[in-house]
């Protein structure tokens, strides 16, 4: 990454970057290295607000894409206006997800778990659907003329699977085979697919709050060998490193971003 703007001149579309977790903080750290960008949300007040941050500091092109990205016609919707304000997208990241609270996964009412596979899974597969057409035909951009990054978790891992968020646990596993699914499909058409799945991060899925964290960890009996709470630039610093040069030989692999939880 010897060239501090390496996204210059490209697009990255983020889902999820309405909040104030890894979507947010990923939209400003590509602008920070020279991408336009398409942020993605049904929050609309919260990717206002996105936008404002990094139009504050940087001098690049974001346009705002609010759509459920669940409902398929309104990310067809949002696929037929991106081209219409950027002429390439480089980069696709699926961060867009919820938990759907504490509930082992027998225990989850029916309506919580189709909501939660249609946000976390569905609307990863809905959006990658609509917009590899538009990468593959990026002949212009070499060697790699796409990357797409699936924002995953420990808990879809087999040392991480989490009882307490059962479902979700079982949506992020999948995100986690279609990532090398993609990276199998995608090869030949020069698009890279490889994801990250964070550990225990200080973020809107533990409410921000440390002593949440710390309470949780407790109750499941897990020790992180790095005994920190993760921070949100851990994960965008591996987002980076993808979205980098440096990775273009790099498809169908996860960085694990833990502190050692699942080495075990």
């Amino acid at each position: 990454m010897n060239n501090p703007k390496f996204l210059e001149g490209k697009v990255a579309l983020i889902t999820g970057a309405g909040g104030g977790g890894f979507g947010r903080e990923m939209a400003i750290a590509f602008a920070s290295k020279g991408a336009d960008l398409v942020i993605n949300d049904i929050n609309d007040e919260g990717l206002k607000q996105t936008r404002k941050i990094i139009l504050n500091n940087h001098d690049v092109d974001v346009f705002i894409a609010k759509a459920d990205i669940s409902d398929s016609k309104q990310v067809k919707k949002m696929a037929e206006s991106v081209p219409e304000k950027f002429d390439n997208l480089y980069l696709l990241i699926n961060n867009a997800g919820i938990d759907g609270g504490l509930y082992p996964s027998l225990k989850q009412k029916e309506a919580m778990y189709d909501k939660i596979m249609a946000i976390n899974l569905k609307g990863a597969w809905n959006v990658t659907k609509v917009f590899f057409k538009q990468m593959r035909r990026q002949k212009h951009f070499t060697p790699i003329a796409g990357k797409i990054i699936n924002i995953v978790s420990c808990a879809g891992t087999a040392n991480g699977a989490n009882p307490q968020l059962g479902i979700y646990s079982v949506s992020k596993a999948g995100l986690l085979a279609f990532t090398r699914l993609w990276a199998l499909e995608l090869g030949k058409n020069n698009i890279t697919v490889n994801a990250i799945s964070p550990g225990v991060f200080l973020t809107p899925l533990y409410n921000n709050d440390p002593k949440l964290i710390r309470d949780f960890l407790k109750t499941r009996g897990v020790k992180i060998p790095i005994d920190k709470i993760g921070e949100s630039k851990w994960v965008v610093d591996a987002a980076l490193f993808l979205a980098s040069p440096g990775a273009d030989y790099i498809t169908g692999q996860t960085i694990i971003v833990d502190g050692g939880w699942t080495a075990d």
